[in-house]
C-alpha cells in the first residue's frame, strides 16, 4: 500500500537531487527522509533511486512513477483549495509569503490591526526573495514584486516600491555628501546580487552605482539594510522603510534607483475562503492607504 506522503517526498527528493538537499527543503532529518525512502521502495518492490557520489540518480522505475506522482499531488492540492474556498469561519491560518525587507518590517507592523479584529486567525508569514508556489499551497497569498505568469492565479497590482541611494550619517561626517552622480566614484559602494536587481523591474542607470567600486554586496534585502546602517558605504534602500530612519541620510533628494511595482496575488479558489478573502482585502487597503510612503514621496 503506498502512503502519500512517502510519495510527496519522493517528488521533492526528485527535485533537490539528493536526501540532504530535500531533507532541508521539508524541514526533517536525513534519517526520518531516507526511512520514508526505505518504505515507498519497498511497497514498489524496487529501487527507485540509484545512490551515488554527486546524489541520488532516478531509476527506470524511478522515472515512470514521477508523472504520477506529480499527477497526484496536483490532484490533493486541487482538492485543499475546493475545501479551503468553501472555510466561511474567521478562524484558522492564512499563510502569506513576503519579501523579507517589507514582510519582517513594515508588514508585521501594519497587520497588528488586522490580527485585534480577528484574533482567532494565525498570521503565518513567509519570507523569501524566492518565489512560491501558490498552486502547490506553499503560501495562501503573495506579495512579488512582479506580476505572476500563471493564468490560475488572481493578481493585483498595488504600490510601487522605490529605492533612494541612503548613507549613515556616520559615514556621510567621515567622507562627505556626493553631489552628483560622478562623485560616487570616489565612495564606497553596497550593492545587492543580481538575483535581487532582476526582482526590481525599472532602473535610473546613471545613478546606479559602479559594481567594481563595492565593498559589500549580498542577496538579502536586510543584510543590505543593515549594511548601509554600519556605514559600510552608500547603497539603494527602500524608501518606505529608510524614512523611518532618523540615522540615515538620503542621497540626491528624490531621486529613484531601482523601483518595482508591488502584486497581491492569490489563488481564485482560496479567496473563497472568509479568512483569506480577509487577509486579502486588507492588505490591498493597507498598502494602497500607504501608496506615498512606498513611493517616497509623502
Amino acid at each position: 500500500m503506498l502512503n502519500w506522503d512517502d510519495l510527496k517526498y519522493f517528488l521533492v527528493m526528485t527535485e533537490q537531487g539528493s536526501l540532504s538537499a530535500a531533507a532541508k527543503k521539508l524541514g526533517l532529518s536525513q534519517p526520518t527522509l531516507s526511512r520514508h525512502l526505505s518504505t515507498l521502495e519497498e511497497a514498489a518492490g524496487a529501487e527507485i533511486f540509484s545512490r551515488t557520489r554527486s546524489g541520488l540518480q532516478l531509476t527506470a522505475l524511478g522515472e515512470k512513477m514521477v508523472q504520477y506522482a506529480q499527477d497526484m499531488r496536483d490532484e490533493v492540492h486541487g482538492l485543499e483549495r475546493l475545501i479551503t474556498g468553501n472555510d466561511t469561519s474567521m478562524s484558522g491560518t492564512v499563510v502569506v509569503s513576503c519579501i523579507e525587507s517589507i514582510g519582517a518590517e513594515w508588514l508585521v507592523q501594519n497587520t497588528r490591526p488586522f490580527h485585534d479584529q480577528n484574533p482567532d486567525i494565525t498570521v503565518d508569514f513567509k519570507l523569501t526573495n524566492a518565489s512560491t508556489d501558490l498552486l502547490r499551497r506553499e503560501a495562501d497569498i503573495a506579495l512579488r514584486l512582479y506580476r505572476p505568469m500563471q493564468n490560475d492565479l488572481v493578481a493585483k497590482k498595488t504600490v510601487s516600491v522605490n529605492y533612494g541611494l541612503y548613507a549613515s550619517k556616520e559615514y556621510i561626517d567621515k567622507y562627505g555628501m556626493p553631489l552628483t552622480a560622478r562623485d560616487l566614484k570616489y565612495h564606497k559602494q553596497i550593492l545587492p546580487h543580481d538575483d535581487i536587481l532582476a526582482m526590481l523591474s525599472k532602473y535610473n542607470r546613471s545613478s546606479v552605482p559602479d559594481r567594481t567600486k563595492a565593498t559589500f554586496r549580498s542577496n538579502s534585502f536586510s543584510a543590505l539594510s543593515a549594511a548601509v546602517k554600519a556605514g559600510y558605504g552608500i547603497g539603494a534602500q527602500s524608501c518606505l522603510l529608510a524614512a523611518q530612519d532618523p540615522d540615515l541620510v538620503r542621497i540626491f533628494d528624490d531621486k529613484v534607483i531601482y523601483s518595482a511595482d508591488l502584486w497581491l496575488v492569490s489563488h481564485p479558489e482560496l479567496r473563497r475562503s472568509a479568512r483569506i478573502r480577509a487577509m486579502y482585502d486588507y492588505l490591498g487597503d493597507i498598502l494602497m492607504t500607504n501608496a506615498k510612503q512606498f513611493a517616497g514621496t509623502a
